[in-house]
């Protein structure tokens, strides 16, 4: 047999068991075995070599293939995309080196999602959740309170108590004003009936002097009896603290106390001796002790800071003076007509005789009167306080009603008087009449400091907290040459000049845009053409920026910055439901979401401006600034008019 053939024959049956065995993977596998498969078919040493040697090479990587593929399957559970991004070699993840730094990646992973789940909670809405729930939960406890309340009234009032009421109203009418013939007995016979009418009315207001006149303190018992302004009030109110269960006391010690006008010490020492020797601190139960001093022997008292009354300016006097900073005034100034804040007004040539100053009391009431008669002031409400004495106030209220109608007086709310007679009460304008005129002889005044029992200090706070929108200051003393200083006359009237020299005490964190982030928010905000006061001060408080329009305004908060912590979070959000309370409306911007996407992120900005009808109007019109110096020369012009008149009145009558 030729050699030849057998081996051709040989070749080509190994040829077709190679061919079959290749062909049974062929339809399972690609790439490598196709290639063998074809080499064979074509009978191609060269294609075959290069398609074996291959083969080969995957085999020794089948263990890295392996591995691979396990880690895949791990990093597939924490990071699909990631995963399958690799697997199948996709732009980047396909190249033989590795694009960055995998720990780096991983992240900025991590962080972005973090960021992005996080901006996908609006605080604005959760903060308008949080208040309208809160103001819901107010709401529905108020009615729950008074329904549940009312309702237990009517059921445990008998017919007995209805009538006690309203025998007992008769009564108080028939007794009026306490001076007729039978009064005295109408009122013995009310106080019988009040024990069944307590009962029958759940609250009862009064003055502390009525309270021993209607009430019998051995058979009328409070389940909670308030005192308010407590610090005025000596011991004789302890009769109404002996008929509650639970007291509360409210009262300002640096306020005015009794002073007990009249009294004879003396005899009031004999009787603490007689009868409160067994009493702790008997000895300070005289007429200059009052009922809030008494609670602060036993108690820790409770400090509300949050001061609503007098504008920033106005309340630094009193703040600094006897609350060593610590109140938080929380009046907007910002739409207040009547500036500037604080007025100080000198006269000339006035002289002080038995406390009264008439040159001082003519400026005062030509000063109201022309403030009656501005524009600005139409809504006002004024009052005048005598620093010294009761005499300065009849004065000028003499005045004033000769020169004003009845009806203007009412609608004006006009009342001359004290510090004390001004203490728990207020006026949008008051008028501080200083009284004391230079020395004859010359020379400083005695100094007038806090006084004995802080009796001036407590007058001071007063008068110079009473004054919601403006306080003028009329004084005849000149500061540099008649006062020493530690007066606290020098104190009020330097205030009145400057009133931001204190605040600035209070202000040394507060800055313009001091931080990158705002700057940037800022200059995008004035680049779109709106007008935008950074570091807007609400009272105590400062917001980041405020955009306005149209009347309207938009507070505007930069979170994640310095001053807005993640650790301050809670403190910013109760700060923002105060401001809130009081009308603004509020817009945070995340430092996370605006450094990642400044465009997108300030868009939300803009569109919330656009829902609020507040169009681009430029910068800040320094005219209305201008306008408060005007409006005071204006008031200043008009009552010298006046005051001429008055004059030439006199000498033609």
């Amino acid at each position: 047999m030729d050699s030849s053939l057998v081996i051709e024959t040989v070749c080509r049956k190994r040829k077709s068991c190679c061919h079959a065995r290749l062909k049974q993977t062929g339809d399972a596998a690609h790439g490598v075995t196709n290639r063998l498969l074809e080499a064979v078919k074509t009978v191609n040493p060269a294609k075959y070599k290069d398609a074996y040697n291959r083969l080969a090479r995957l085999h020794v990587l089948r263990s890295d293939a392996k591995r691979r593929e396990e880690l895949l399957q791990r990093l597939e559970k924490a990071a699909p995309s990631w995963a399958g991004a690799l697997r199948s070699r996709n732009g980047i993840h396909g190249q033989v080196n590795l694009p960055g730094n995998v720990n780096e990646a991983w992240l900025w992973r991590q962080l972005n999602d973090e960021l992005d789940d996080r901006g996908r909670t609006s605080l604005e809405e959760l903060q308008a959740e949080i208040e309208t729930l809160r103001e819901s939960l107010r709401k529905i406890t108020a009615e729950l309170v008074e329904t549940r309340a009312w309702s237990a009234q009517v059921k445990r009032t008998t017919l007995t108590q209805r009538q006690a009421l309203q025998g007992w109203k008769q009564l108080m009418r028939r007794v009026g004003k306490g001076t007729g013939a039978k009064a005295s007995k109408f009122m013995a016979e009310a106080r019988k009936l009040m024990p069944l009418c307590q009962s029958a009315v759940p609250v009862w207001i009064m003055p502390l002097s009525r309270v021993a006149e209607t009430y019998d303190p051995r058979k009328n018992k409070f389940d909670v009896v308030i005192i308010d302004e407590a610090s005025q009030a000596d011991v004789m109110a302890l009769v109404a603290l002996y008929m509650g269960r639970q007291i509360v006391v409210v009262g300002d010690h640096e306020q005015v106390s009794p002073t007990a006008v009249g009294q004879n010490q003396t005899e009031v020492q004999k009787l603490i001796d007689a009868h409160l020797a067994d009493i702790p601190n008997a000895v300070l139960y005289d007429g200059l002790f009052s009922i809030y001093d008494l609670a602060k022997t036993v108690y820790q008292p409770v400090c509300l800071r949050e001061h609503f009354r007098c504008v920033a300016p106005i309340i630094q006097f009193s703040n600094h003076l006897s609350y060593d900073g610590k109140i938080k005034p929380l009046r907007d100034d910002s739409r207040v007509l009547d500036k500037p804040p604080t007025v100080a007004y000198r006269v000339e040539g006035a002289v002080t005789q038995r406390q009264i100053n008439g040159v001082e009391a003519e400026a005062i009431a030509s000063l109201l009167i022309a403030c009656t008669e501005m524009p600005e002031y139409s809504r006002a409400t004024f009052g005048v306080i005598s620093m010294v004495g009761d005499k300065q106030a009849a004065l000028i209220d003499q005045m004033l009603r000769n020169r004003l109608t009845e009806a203007e007086c009412i609608q004006r709310r006009i009342q001359c008087g004290n510090p004390s007679q001004f203490q728990g009460d207020e006026r949008d304008v008051i008028f501080l009449s200083m009284v004391d005129s230079p020395h004859e002889m010359g020379g400083p005044l005695t100094r007038r400091t806090e006084g004995y029992q802080d009796i001036y200090k407590k007058r001071y706070n007063v008068a110079a907290s009473r004054a919601r929108d403006q306080m003028w200051v009329v004084y005849s003393l000149h500061p540099d040459h008649d006062l020493k200083d530690g007066d606290l006359r020098l104190q009020l009237i330097r205030h009145a000049q400057d009133p931001d020299n204190l605040l600035s005490l209070f202000e040394q964190k507060s800055k313009e845009a001091d931080s990158d982030f705002e700057k940037q928010v800022l200059k995008r905000l004035l680049l779109a053409g709106y007008k935008v006061t950074p570091q807007w001060k609400v009272g105590a408080y400062r917001i980041d920026m405020v955009v306005e329009g149209a009347g309207r305004r938009l507070a505007i908060e930069c979170d994640g910055d310095k001053y807005h912590t993640a650790e301050n979070l809670a403190e910013d959000m109760n700060r923002q439901a105060i401001l809130e309370r009081l009308g603004w409306r509020f817009a945070r911007i995340r430092g996370s979401q605006y450094f990642r996407n400044p465009d997108q992120t300030m868009q939300v900005i803009f569109d919330k401006l656009n829902q609020m009808d507040i169009p681009p109007e430029g910068e800040r019109d320094a005219s209305a600034i201008a306008a408060h110096g005007e409006l005071k020369e204006r008031v200043i012009r008009r009552a010298m008019e006046i005051q001429r008149t008055w004059r030439e009145t006199e000498q033609t009558g």
